[in-house]
Parts: C-alpha cells; sequence; structure tokens
C-alpha cells in the first residue's frame, strides 16, 4: 500500500462525498480510489466510511482522521511547492474559475500575463456565470462575488465590483428621471436573479440605508442580457462599473440616482482551506490585488472622464478626504 496515496484518496472522498467524483478530480478510476480508501481502512483496522447504496458518510474515527490529514498533506504540499518556487519557480496545474463578465473584460488577460511570469505552470481557466464550489469541483480558486454553501472553503476579498443603476437618455426622456430610489418602482427593470436575489436595491446617502424595491420586466443570470436590454432602450437595471465603462464615457448610459452609492459587492476568492494557502494561490492574489486594489483602474479612468461619477465610484470619501479638500 501506498500510504500518501490512500490518505489523499480518502481525503479527496471525505471533501466531494463521493467515490466517482474524487476519482474524476485526481485522474484515475473509481476501483483504484476505493481500493486506497479500503487498503487504508484494512491498514488502520478502523471503518472510515460507512457506505451504502444510497448514501456516504464518514465514522466518528474518520472525522478525526480527516482533519489530521488536511494539516499533513497541507504542510507536505506548502513543503514541496516552497522548495520547488525556490529552485524553479511555480510549476504544475493551476485551475481557476471565475464569473464571464470580469473573466472577459479583465480575467483573460491577466491570466496570459501571469502565465508569462511563470512559464511552467500550466492554467486551466473555466468561465462561469454560477457560483462554484472549489473544494467539489476539484479547483485552486474560485474568483465569484458569492461563496459557496461548502464549509471547507476560505474566502479572500479581491476588489471591489462597485455598482449603479444606469438608462440610455432616449428612456430617462420617455419616462422621466427618478429623483429618489421610491421612484423606482414605477420604473420598467432587467435584473440578474442570480446575483442578487431579492428585487430591490439597498441605496447609502452616507447615513442611512434606503430600500428601493422594483418589478423586473426580465430575469438573467448574465450581465450581458442586462447590458443588451438597456441599451435596447426600454428599461433600466443594476450593474457593475467594469462592465459599462465605454458605454458611460461615451454617453450612451447614463446613471440614475447619481448620489447615492449602492451597497458593494467585492470579487472574492475562495479555496479550500488548509492551515498554508498553497504558494500559487498566495502569489495569484498579490498579483490581482497588486493590479486592482481598492481603488480599481476602470474606476479611476471614470471619475476622470465623468467626474459626477466620484458620487457612487471610488473609496467612500471620509471626513478628513471632505474637509482637505474644502481646504
Amino acid at each position: 500500500m501506498n500510504e500518501l496515496n490512500s490518505l489523499r484518496a480518502f481525503v479527496k472522498v471525505v471533501e466531494v462525498g463521493s467515490f466517482a467524483e474524487a476519482a474524476r478530480q485526481m485522474g484515475t478510476s473509481k476501483s483504484v480510489v476505493t481500493k486506497r480508501v479500503n487498503q487504508l481502512e484494512e491498514h488502520l483496522e478502523l471503518e472510515l466510511l460507512q457506505r451504502s447504496t444510497r448514501r456516504l458518510s464518514i465514522t466518528d474515527t474518520g472525522s478525526a482522521l480527516y482533519e489530521r490529514c488536511v494539516r499533513i498533506l497541507a504542510e507536505l504540499d506548502e513543503a514541496k511547492s516552497e522548495v520547488s518556487s525556490v529552485e524553479w519557480g511555480l510549476s504544475g496545474t493551476f485551475r481557476v474559475s471565475c464569473i464571464s463578465s470580469f473573466t472577459a473584460a479583465y480575467l483573460a488577460r491577466d491570466l496570459c500575463e501571469f502565465q508569462m511570469e511563470h512559464p511552467n505552470l500550466q492554467i486551466e481557466l473555466q468561465q462561469q456565470d454560477r457560483i462554484c464550489d472549489p473544494v467539489q469541483e476539484g479547483l485552486d480558486v474560485c474568483l465569484q462575488p458569492t461563496a459557496p454553501p461548502s464549509k471547507v472553503v476560505e474566502a479572500v476579498d479581491l476588489l471591489p465590483l462597485r455598482r449603479m443603476v444606469v438608462a440610455t437618455p432616449s428612456y430617462l426622456s420617455r419616462h422621466g428621471e427618478p429623483r429618489h430610489p421610491e421612484a423606482l418602482a414605477a420604473h420598467r427593470f432587467a435584473h440578474n436573479s442570480h446575483v442578487h436575489p431579492t428585487y430591490a436595491i439597498d441605496f447609502h446617502d452616507g447615513r442611512d440605508t434606503i430600500r428601493a424595491p422594483f418589478t423586473p420586466i426580465m430575469l438573467t443570470n448574465t450581465v450581458w442580457q442586462l447590458r443588451a436590454a438597456v441599451l435596447w432602450g426600454d428599461c433600466m437595471a443594476m450593474m457593475p462599473a467594469f462592465f459599462i465603462e465605454k458605454e458611460l464615457v461615451a454617453g450612451e448610459l447614463v446613471p440614475v440616482l447619481p448620489s447615492l452609492r449602492i451597497k458593494s459587492v467585492n470579487l472574492s476568492a475562495y479555496f479550500r482551506k488548509a492551515p498554508f494557502v498553497p504558494m500559487k494561490i498566495r502569489i495569484f492574489l498579490n498579483f490581482l490585488r497588486q493590479r486592482y486594489g481598492d481603488f480599481p483602474p476602470w474606476e479611476q479612468r471614470l471619475i476622470e472622464a465623468k467626474p459626477e461619477l466620484s458620487g457612487v465610484l471610488g473609496p467612500r470619501k471620509t471626513k478628513e478626504d471632505i474637509v482637505g479638500e474644502r481646504r
């Protein structure tokens, strides 16, 4: 028995809850994974997993072993990664998923540059319009605004995805421009119910939160459809600023209620919880943080082109900032 392979197989089966899925992620057959776990149980003379035709569950003994194995394997992988990185740079396979809108706008290019900096690293990208679970799907890191339900996942916030409600000038000329959040209830909306399941927007005036309900005429899970619907000129929608930068600068879209901020969401990195974050993940996250930060370049360009957008974009100004500007 290769004890290390058996321990890895056991940990993977526990994490994904299936011998078949564990085999898929490990690049081997279900029979091999089953054999490794069986050998481990025989070697320890303990039952680690309870199998039935409908369900796979972990025993108390198996749970205790799993917790120790996770720490041991994480330390081993970290040691191997550090030694390899010092000698050769990052190597192996790096599996990433990201929401499709940010992938198309920025991440696809970022990954090309990151791979050039680490030429021995093989990058696999999955573009998604759903919430991914890095543990269940065998990914190193998932970049998305919403957490997966898994309890064995950690999160790191990378950058803000500040949003605004926008419409075309022609729509506002026909239907009128809302002067307060409550007026949105009378307007036509396209809405991404996948990212934001409630039919209401929380605005902030600097002191209070104002909830503005609306009734959508179109629901979708992709921001491309939102942009198409708004540009068609028959509705408004809430969208992230990075995705509509060109349309805002060109005047094809204009902000609605530009003096009020919408509650911000973050693009966050989700990865398997472990005592040590693998070096390739740490280096990649630092790469993205240095590139974007809390005041991403698209917001800087938008505020430079449209100073009136400083009310809804950029880091929120403190009292000290305001006093300094007045001086």
